[in-house]
């Protein structure tokens, strides 16, 4: 929702919605100030109308418990990313569908080619890359991603780390790594779109993601996809872990601590991974293709019971 100017917001859905005449609205968000484009819906005439949780923290907590009254008032339907998301919206007692956060596998999947072009292009051949995709805010923690990076450098000067992402705190973030006389050993890549994304996680050796809050990150299925390592916080769902390739440090321990676990992994042929990585994917339910067939069903199913209602 634009935060801005939110009545202008809701009038513009609102005209959108009766426009089109919808059937669902389907809302996705990470608190219940979702409220105001489900209450839009309504007022719209929607039958149907879908919260679907992303997350298991949100930063305007105090909006999130003012609303939440409200809120449980007016979805129709609860839907998570995951078991740890729903029950922080909804409360463990409500009833949600988990829908996984499918990906393409086709599109993530390792590609050697890929790699080798990245990695000769931006001088990446012979070092140690370490990946994180996310906006710099507050929840990506990236000032304590810096500090890992720094002692990491210190153990070994041979590592690169690349930044895909925007965000309020990427001067600041931008800063400190200047001051810690890492800018020579930083990308930052800034906004990429999807496909140079998952071009780049060909390039690249190890994902570090120390979050200190997550609902389920959609870009660790991603990683997992391509074949990549991932050192992730322990405050993210464990739901996320499909592969072996996701090990979880606790965000009490030191940069020190998480560098020096960085420090022993060791990086695989992913091309001898690659298929049991891709099973392993689809087997949890996350192939982005069969993910769409269900919810397809699931929306067909909610328009006949409302159907039904109406007739009877």
């Amino acid at each position: 929702m634009h935060q801005k100017r939110p009545i202008m917001y809701c009038r513009k859905l609102y005209k959108i919605i009766k426009t089109e005449k919808y059937d669902i609205v389907h809302v996705h968000g990470s608190s219940s100030m979702m409220f105001m484009q489900l209450l839009t819906a309504k007022i719209a005439g929607v039958k149907i109308r879908i919260a679907h949780s992303r997350n298991t923290s949100c930063e305007h907590k105090l909006l999130n418990v003012l609303f939440k009254p409200f809120f449980k008032r007016i979805y129709t339907n609860a839907f998570a990313c995951g078991k740890e998301a729903g029950e922080w919206l909804f409360g463990k007692k409500e009833n949600f569908v988990i829908i996984p956060n499918g990906k393409d596998c086709e599109m993530f999947e390792f590609q050697e080619t890929i790699r080798e072009q990245y990695r000769q292009k931006y001088n990446l051949r012979d070092k140690i890359v370490i990946g994180h995709i996310g906006n710099f805010n507050y929840q990506k923690n990236h000032e304590f991603l810096i500090d890992i990076f720094y002692e990491l450098s210190k153990l070994n000067n041979n590592y690169y780390l690349i930044l895909a992402g925007k965000g309020t705190l990427e001067k600041e973030i931008h800063d400190k790594i200047i001051e810690l006389g890492l800018q020579k050993n930083v990308i930052f890549l800034g906004q990429v779109p999807v496909k140079e994304v998952a071009n780049w996680l060909q390039a690249m050796d190890i994902m570090v993601f120390p979050s200190r809050f997550e609902g389920f990150p959609n870009v660790l299925i991603e990683w997992q996809i391509a074949g990549l390592p991932c050192i992730i916080s322990d405050r993210i769902t464990k739901d996320v872990k499909v592969t072996d390739l996701v090990k979880f440090i606790s965000l009490d321990k030191s940069p020190k601590y998480w560098a020096e676990e960085i420090i022993k992994i060791k990086i695989q042929d992913r091309n001898l991974i690659k298929d049991k990585v891709i099973n392993q994917i689809k087997e949890h339910g996350y192939d982005i293709k069969e993910n769409a067939k269900r919810l397809e069903k699931i929306y067909e199913n909610l328009i006949k019971e409302v159907e039904k209602v109406h007739n009877d």
